[in-house]
């Protein structure tokens, strides 16, 4: 493998793992903060916050133990996304422009925009490598060569 593959390697996992900090730590700050709201809305703050929550541990798996939890990842892009949906749905009056305006606008939010970003970083990171079942238990991917026949 490249150097400068390794590069984008290590600099993408590097962002995705600062960024799955913050979000965490928003997550919990906002759960912390007032504690859960009012009753009829606790499932909506956790639906909103708990892809937030695990962003750190999503990240720590996707990374370390199999990329099966970067699908994981991407099924809290869509949780998020379907909330801010909601969320923007209560006071919603237009035509089905206006509702194609909201669709856009709620993934373009702060919290499913950055969720998309950990979830495209961490998939880029680890398409570089992958894990093997002996003792090296990584190996990096790269152009294998066959003898010519």
């Amino acid at each position: 493998m490249k150097t400068s593959n390794k590069v984008l390697c290590f600099s993408s996992l590097a962002i995705a793992g600062v960024l799955s900090i913050l979000l965490s730590f928003f997550g919990l700050f906002f759960l912390a903060w007032g504690g859960f709201p009012k009753s009829g809305y606790d499932a909506q703050a956790l639906e909103l916050f708990l892809p937030l929550v695990v962003a750190l541990p999503l990240f720590a798996l996707a990374v370390g133990v199999t990329k099966y939890a970067s699908l994981v990842l991407w099924i809290m892009v869509a949780i998020s996304w379907i909330v801010m949906i909601r969320i923007s749905m209560s006071n919603f009056h237009g035509g089905p422009l206006d509702f194609l305006t909201l669709l856009v606008v709620s993934l373009f939010r702060s919290f499913p925009m950055l969720l998309l970003l950990l979830a495209a970083l961490v998939e880029f990171g680890t398409h570089f490598y992958e894990f093997t079942r002996d003792r090296s238990w990584v190996r990096w991917k790269g152009a294998e060569h066959q003898p010519a026949a």
